[in-house]
């Protein structure tokens, strides 16, 4: 098991239980409480996370909330073998998807820029790859605000992204990036994922220049 490091109080500015919750103790879990997941929490959840760093402000992150057993069996079906079982274990499944009309938003996030939005109409290509990368971007910041709801989430890459999209997301425009299984903690503490496996340390993943 790897060892978690511990720092000062005096590095952060959040307490450490905070730090726990979010990093140190949370696990991409693959058992949950039976607990139900409001899609109120999911809401508050959002509102953090909409004010998440990307590109420009883009703010490209959408959100598919499924609370109907419909649109669970089409996810379920257009995840990966072996992904179903966590999935179906779920209380609740979100789909984080991007967005590449996030321009059609510039009211919003981009207010007093006139031309913009004809700019970015005519560079559909230039769009995708702004909303994948800040989508996923604002993903990280949506698994920890998650959790700092009290939520187990475990995120999932494995399934048909195209085949998800023209099943469930035919009347947007929206691309699915990412599954991610969320519920409230198992009674008995078992989150599933077993020990921690190492990760890069210091040397590893960082150069001082």
């Amino acid at each position: 098991m790897t060892a978690v490091p511990r720092f000062t109080d005096a590095t952060f500015r959040v307490e450490a239980d905070a730090l726990d919750a979010l990093f140190r103790d949370a696990r991409s879990a693959t058992r949950w409480s039976e607990r139900e997941v409001p899609v109120d929490v999911i809401r508050e959840v959002h509102e953090l996370v909409r004010l998440a760093p990307s590109a420009n402000n883009s703010s490209p992150l959408r959100l598919v909330v499924a609370t109907s057993e419909h649109a669970r069996e089409i996810i379920m079906e257009h995840a990966s073998r072996g992904n179903r079982v966590k999935l179906d274990r779920a209380p609740l499944i979100l789909v984080a998807a991007s967005d590449p009309r996030y321009h059609e938003h510039l009211d919003v996030t981009a207010p007093g820029l006139p031309g913009l939005y004809e700019v970015l109409e005519s560079r559909p290509d230039a769009r995708a790859i702004t909303a994948h990368d800040s989508a996923w971007l604002q993903i990280g910041f949506l698994i920890l605000a998650l959790r700092a709801a009290g939520l187990d989430v475990r995120p999932m890459a494995g399934f048909d992204k195209a085949g998800l999209s023209q099943a469930l997301l035919a009347d947007r425009p929206w691309h699915p990036e990412l599954l991610l299984a969320v519920g409230y903690p198992a009674e008995d503490g078992d989150h599933g994922a077993g020990d921690r496996r190492g990760r890069p340390d210091w040397d590893a993943a960082a150069v001082e220049i």
